[in-house]
């Protein structure tokens, strides 16, 4: 085991020892209505008023799989859409995400993108038409449905994810490639970095209690440029693989060995980043604009819980007027309610999560009015019901609405129920008006508008 995950293990066994001792005040309070029921729908609450909502992505069912060549039919075919960000050059946003044939993480999953144009001075947003939807990264293996249990030894899996970085005004995507292979029992292994074998008694080759977390592998990482050409987002440079290439072979446990298959273009053939002409790679190393906040910690703390069920996953940050921070996150081991850190300074790291009555689970998203106000969004277990809260010092939440109610049959896949509504939420402010970007049941992908005015 490595130094740095070695260390993370000790901590995760001494906090889980003292976790008998009373937890420490949560940093914040949620005051629910009196006619809040989690067994109604939509939680018993009071719809929020002026909300607008829109489709960006409604696909059609893909057929693709390695027996007919592993292409999907189409921009628009694909029914696992998910894991949704934005970037916002100008009157320009961007909205991307990951597309599969029907499963989570599977084979040849890519990424997407959509491009819209601010109107009525952010009171709307032009998306053009879903034919001009953007393939920003191709799959690097052929398209299929992910296997429920992983009994080949031959890899034929890689997926990816990536990033859209807008460093001093210039557009960079940056990806990796990544390999789903196993589930484990423990969050330790429950990453996207492994790179060692993961103990033979924490894997297992099929999801079976209490092997319910996937184990994620980091192959090969990417870079490319991006521009707008006669009003359409095009590449602006080739694709360079960045870090170590893809190792030929992969050491799952320590008696499972597995062989690499062979990458789709542009993957097989992309020159190393050090081949890269020196003023892109100058370029890369510029000033990042920033549009999600990301909470910080010490390395290897990230999913301590200060009662010891270290699960956390999911994440969203706000700041108080007083300054301070708080981010609010969700926990695997204690799917009920949010919990939550403090911190006084932008540079200190955040400490344990802190369990509190704030319900819950999930990718919520927060943020701040104009005036200071603090909102969050959150959602059900079933995620169908999504609801906001608000609070003038980020501590007391003493108004709740209901946002969303959405109960969609969507195409079961793995890691995919069969029914969901708005989940993993991102948000877009403009002028005082909150865009709010979510999956609907991981399947399509959905935004709505808040206008400022109805959170006061």
């Amino acid at each position: 085991m490595k130094p740095r995950t070695l260390a993370a293990a000790l901590l995760l066994a001494g906090l889980t020892l003292t976790a008998a001792a009373a937890d420490p005040a949560p940093p914040l309070e949620w005051k629910p209505p009196a006619s809040f029921d989690p067994a109604r729908p939509g939680l018993g609450l009071e719809q929020l008023e002026g909300v607008a909502a829109d489709l960006l992505y409604d696909p059609k069912p893909s057929k693709a799989s390695p027996e007919n060549g592993g292409t999907y039919e189409s921009i628009l075919h694909g029914t696992y859409n998910h894991h949704q960000q934005f970037v916002v050059l100008g009157d320009r946003v961007i909205v991307y995400w990951t597309n599969h044939v029907q499963d989570e993480n599977g084979p040849g999953q890519r990424l997407l993108a959509r491009v819209g144009i601010f109107r009525d001075n952010g009171g709307s947003i032009d998306w053009g038409k879903p034919e001009e939807i953007v393939e920003l990264a191709p799959p690097a293996m052929p398209a299929g449905r992910r296997p429920v249990s992983d009994d080949s030894d031959l890899i034929t899996g890689a997926f990816m994810d990536g990033t859209l970085q807008l460093i001093d005004g210039r557009l960079f995507l940056r990806g990796r490639l990544l390999l789903c292979d196993g589930w484990t029992d423990t969050m330790l292994y429950h990453h996207n970095a492994n790179c060692s074998p993961v103990p033979d008694e924490h894997y297992s080759r099929g999801r079976k209690p209490p092997f319910r977390f996937d184990i994620y592998w980091q192959l090969m990482g990417f870079v490319q440029e991006w521009k707008f050409e006669d009003g359409k987002l095009r590449p602006a440079s080739e694709l360079y693989v960045s870090g170590d290439p893809a190792p030929a072979e992969l050491q799952v446990t320590p008696s499972i060995r597995k062989k690499m298959g062979r990458f789709l273009p542009p993957y097989d053939t992309a020159k190393p980043l050090a081949e890269a002409p020196e003023e892109f790679r100058k370029a890369l190393q510029g000033r990042q604009a920033i549009f999600n906040r990301r909470p910080r910690y010490a390395p290897g703390t990230d999913k301590l819980a200060a009662n010891g069920k270290n699960g956390l996953a999911h994440h969203t940050e706000f700041i108080r007027p007083d300054g301070s921070s708080v981010t609010v996150r969700d926990n695997l081991l204690d799917p009920t309610t949010y919990y939550a850190a403090e911190k006084q300074t932008p540079e200190a790291c955040y400490g344990p999560g802190i369990k509190t009555n704030l319900f819950g689970t999930a990718m919520p998203v927060a943020g701040e009015l104009p005036d200071g106000t603090v909102w969050f969004v959150g959602s059900d277990m079933t995620r169908q019901n999504a609801y906001i809260t608000w609070s003038k010092d980020g501590r007391i939440f003493d108004r709740t609405r209901l946002l969303l109610h959405i109960s969609y049959e969507a195409v079961p896949g793995i890691s995919k129920p069969a029914v969901g509504g708005a989940q993993y939420f991102q948000a877009i402010t403009r002028n005082g008006n909150i865009y709010l970007v979510y999956s609907i049941a991981k399947e399509k992908i959905g935004i709505c508008r808040i206008p400022a005015e109805v959170l006061k």
